[in-house]
């Protein structure tokens, strides 16, 4: 059985980004501001602001700070100029969610196409198959909440995701600190996840994942030398499709095996089918050399961790002790006294901070999940 179908949004979509570059103005200012109230003939001014982020997004050039006011913004968002390592563009909603970009038709709210950019604190939503998707090297997601796609071009082979990484020959993405969840309908279509990475390098950290319609969090086609740490992934697809997290490669480009991944300090809890699994293709060899899967709580997943190569070492299998856990997310996730997670973690590639930005470890070792106990 595919139970992980080619999911690709690949030049008719994903996988294949064809965008050149935008020619931002040179003359446009190094901050751009946006507001409910502004007008996209404005200057972009704080006195002046433009009203949607997509025309901030075609007048930034590298180094400009793009600062997004609270408010509703009903537009799909497309950005293309890049920033460098020294002068990054940065997306950034001055109130963590206040910034609400609602999405409209079947494709992505927010499609990215310029390197060295940064995305944060946003909230998105809408009726598309992807909530960011990325098809550029060195960006970072950031804080933002990601929800409740409608998926409203149906279930098709071009899958998607709350947060993707499309592009296979990008490399060293950051998806950290996100809420993702309701990504379509639990268990409806197997080429649907909360995150999912597919290419080299890169951190998914730090992030709550709930309610996808298969996967929480999903490596597949280039992944590679992937960070999966401290992220609490629970209640994702049914009791036949998806599951908490899942590394494997395949598909298209071919000829890439996964190495040197670590998925470390995660807690994967009440997926109904699987909890985390090395996949490959039957009669494929697509797991290599190096890869780490350590120190992890899973609890009542209808599945227990599979592996192709190695083993899982400090597995923890007991209820991880959350606050007050729910499934459809109303819940509370840190960890109460006496949780087996706290201080059970590793501190290798573990993110510095947490959710919140508590600093990580506060005593004697990391705590596992998104939280690091004050």
């Amino acid at each position: 059985m595919r139970t992980l179908p080619c999911l690709l949004f690949c030049c008719a979509g994903f996988g294949c980004s064809t965008a050149g570059p935008a020619r931002p103005d040179a003359a446009a200012p190094a901050t751009l501001y946006v507001a409910p109230d502004g007008d996209d003939a404005n200057p972009g001014t704080r006195a002046a602001p433009l009203r949607s982020v997509g025309a901030a997004a075609a007048r930034a050039r590298a180094g400009a700070t793009v600062r997004v006011a609270p408010g509703t913004y009903a537009e799909n968002v497309k950005s293309t100029a890049p920033g460098s390592a020294a002068a990054p563009i940065r997306y950034l909603s001055d109130v963590k969610w206040g910034a609400k970009i609602v999405g409209s038709g079947t494709e992505a709210v927010w499609e990215n196409h310029g390197r060295h950019v940064e995305i944060a604190g946003f909230d998105l939503s809408g009726s598309g198959r992807a909530g960011i998707l990325n098809f550029a090297s060195r960006v970072r997601m950031a804080g933002n909440h990601v929800h409740d796609l409608a998926l409203s071009g149906g279930c098709t082979g071009n899958g998607g995701g709350g947060i993707v990484n499309a592009d296979y020959t990008a490399s060293d993405g950051e998806i950290s600190g996100n809420v993702v969840h309701d990504i379509g309908t639990p268990g409806a279509c197997p080429g649907v996840h909360g995150i999912y990475l597919s290419n080299l390098r890169g951190r998914i950290d730090n992030n709550i994942v709930y309610r996808a319609s298969a996967w929480g969090i999903h490596l597949w086609h280039a992944a590679d030398r992937v960070v999966i740490a401290n992220n609490t992934v629970f209640a994702n697809g049914s009791a036949t499709v998806g599951g908490g997290i899942v590394a494997g490669t395949g598909d298209r480009p071919g000829g890439v095996v996964l190495s040197g991944t670590r998925i470390i300090n995660n807690i994967v809890a009440f997926n109904p089918r699987a909890s985390i699994r090395q996949y490959c293709y039957p009669g494929q060899a697509c797991i290599g050399a190096g890869n780490v899967v350590a120190n992890n709580v899973v609890y009542g997943n209808g599945i227990g961790i599979e592996m192709l190569v190695g083993k899982a070492r400090g597995t923890i299998v007991a209820d991880p002790g959350f606050v007050a856990f729910r499934a459809d997310g109303s819940g509370n996730y840190q960890l109460q006294r006496g949780s087996p997670a706290l201080k059970s973690g590793i501190a290798v590639a573990a993110p510095a901070t947490d959710i919140d930005g508590v600093r990580r470890p506060r005593g004697a070792a990391v705590d596992i999940g998104a939280y690091q106990q004050r």
